[in-house]
């Protein structure tokens, strides 16, 4: 009797219904760090394909090899979708055996993406924050800055004030229907300008499109902030020069990405990846008046060690629609000539 070979869809109705927290995500991305700082991953860095300009499609493969996921997303980015309403960052994702190779899992990737990327900023926040930061700034309302407001102020209870900038109105009014009743305890701010909202912050979150242009200045980061720029452009090219300290989730990819090179012509190392500090083998901050910036690019093995768990917790509930790829017992025809 042939043996077939089967793999689980999930689509991303699928993904959201089993129910992956937040919370649960940032013990997850927080074990993925540390996997990372310890050397047990295989994250080569992320090539990509650009169709069109300010846009990409990157393949993120990535191995733990400790918790023995392994699998790759394949993941686009193209701003301009927004203009039609439609989401910018699209992502699926393929785990495989680490025994066999064989696919177990085709799911969507783009809510998993989403939620680990705040995920991954709440664990900076953990190391790399006053503990007791009060001000957030965010800028930027669109997904990443609603899921980033949602875990900063999960992970830093402290916080009392979020200084939110966009230039794009409908955004700034769906952040505010969206948010505000999540955390009735939080004051909220609209800035008139990205000064007005970086000024005085102990977290700033830098959330928007891509940026070719120099927009921010250090001079507006206050002595002990936390910077994290997810979208990393805006900055002059000395930015690097004027942190106390510089973090990396991991250097070696975020050095190949394109629109980081303008910052490291005269850089050569950052203190720290985040691994590291996660893993105990550097301090993460070590007093309230370090100004702090951490680069996280965007890491494989969140991506693997997240997609794990909801497959394990789709099986559970009975999730998705098991399909057939191919026949194990029957050899590979001749093609038509």
């Amino acid at each position: 009797m042939s043996k077939k070979l089967t793999f689980l869809y999930l689509s991303e109705p699928d993904v959201i219904k089993t129910g992956l927290t937040l919370t649960e995500t940032i013990e997850l991305c927080t074990e993925s760090l540390k996997q990372h700082g310890l050397k047990e991953v295989e994250n080569p860095p992320k090539p990509g394909v650009h169709p069109k300009e300010d846009s990409f499609i990157n393949a993120m493969p990535g191995w733990l090899k400790q918790k023995g996921v392994c699998g790759i997303k394949w993941v686009s980015g193209f701003p301009e979708n927004v203009k039609q309403r439609l989401p910018s960052i699209v992502g699926v994702i393929i785990l495989n055996s680490t025994e066999t190779g064989f696919p177990t899992a085709v799911m969507d990737g783009t809510y998993i993406t989403a939620i680990r990327t705040a995920a991954v900023s709440g664990v900076s926040a953990k190391y790399l924050a006053r503990k007791d930061s009060e001000v957030l700034a965010v800028i930027g309302t669109g997904v990443q800055g609603k899921y980033n407001t949602l875990c900063l102020t999960t992970v830093l209870p402290s916080i009392k004030k979020v200084k939110i900038f966009d230039t794009w109105a409908p955004s700034l009014q769906t952040f505010q229907d969206q948010i505000r009743p999540l955390l009735p305890n939080v004051e909220f701010e609209t800035a008139s300008s990205m000064e007005e909202a970086i000024r005085d912050s102990d977290v700033i979150v830098g959330a928007t499109a891509k940026l070719t242009e120099t927009v921010y200045s250090d001079e507006w980061v206050k002595p002990g902030a936390l910077v994290l720029p997810i979208q990393v452009g805006g900055w002059d090219p000395d930015v690097l020069s004027k942190f106390d300290k510089v973090v990396a989730d991991d250097w070696a990819q975020l050095k190949a990405q394109q629109d980081f090179s303008r910052y490291t012509s005269n850089f050569d190392t950052p203190y720290a990846e985040l691994g590291e500090i996660v893993m105990g083998k550097k301090p993460g901050r070590e007093n309230d008046q370090e100004k702090i910036i951490n680069f996280n690019k965007g890491l494989a093995v969140h991506d693997m060690i997240c997609g794990g768990r909801v497959l394990e917790k789709a099986k559970k509930q009975g999730l998705g629609v098991e399909l057939e790829l191919m026949d194990l017992g029957s050899p590979i025809p001749m093609p038509p000539v």
